[in-house]
């Protein structure tokens, strides 16, 4: 084994310090509540957009006459339709 000089183990122990601290700051910021409601919110935001995405891209198709498209666009005015008339009936009642 080789001798090592107080300067190399100084700039060991130096390096060491740097990545714990580095592993600590890490550890940190993903515990933190704050960190993890941002992160949660940007995840949600890209999804939100993929789905915004993919539904302009069916009413696009649907409006250039794919059958598949028009089936599906169809059947979510559906939805949005019986939804609206059972609100509209619960807060008859």
């Amino acid at each position: 084994m080789t001798q090592r000089s107080e300067s190399q183990i100084q700039a060991d122990l130096e390096a060491a310090r740097k990545n714990l601290s580095g592993t600590v700051e890490e550890l940190s910021d993903y515990l933190s509540p704050k960190a993890n409601v941002e992160r949660v919110k940007a995840d949600a935001q890209k999804k939100v957009r993929a789905l915004a995405d993919k539904a302009q891209e069916t009413v696009e198709a649907a409006s250039s006459g794919k059958p598949e498209a028009i089936k599906k666009v169809v059947a979510v005015a559906g939805g949005a339709v019986l939804l609206g008339a059972l609100i509209v009936r619960r807060m008859l009642k």
